[in-house]
């Protein structure tokens, strides 16, 4: 069996919802303080057999629900080269890891 590829990724973008501006009193003058929820997200994605996603889970939670609920949304929009079994295209499951970092 060959398992499925990704050909399309798009989506993977910070959200925003985890990226929080804290502006404290002390540092009016001088600068401002970022936060932002960083993480590694595991989904477990079917794979249809003309390369779209059906169901996604998040098998392993980077500690934020924006961010796994990001990392979940942006893996139904990805496109994939579906799994096969001798030259035909089958449903198949895979597991992926999105990272989210603040640069």
């Amino acid at each position: 069996m060959e398992p499925p590829r990704v050909i399309t990724s798009a989506g993977t973008d910070y959200p925003v919802e985890a990226f929080r501006l804290t502006v404290r009193r002390q540092d009016l003058g001088g600068g401002l303080a970022v936060d932002g929820e960083e993480g590694t997200v595991g989904v477990r994605a079917l794979v249809r057999e003309d390369g779209t996603v059906g169901r996604v889970d998040v098998i392993a939670s980077s500690g934020s629900a924006a961010l796994d609920r990001a990392a979940a949304e942006a893996v139904k929009r990805w496109r994939f080269a579906p799994a096969t079994r001798d030259g035909v295209p089958i449903d198949a499951y895979v597991t992926l890891r999105i990272r989210y970092v603040v640069r």
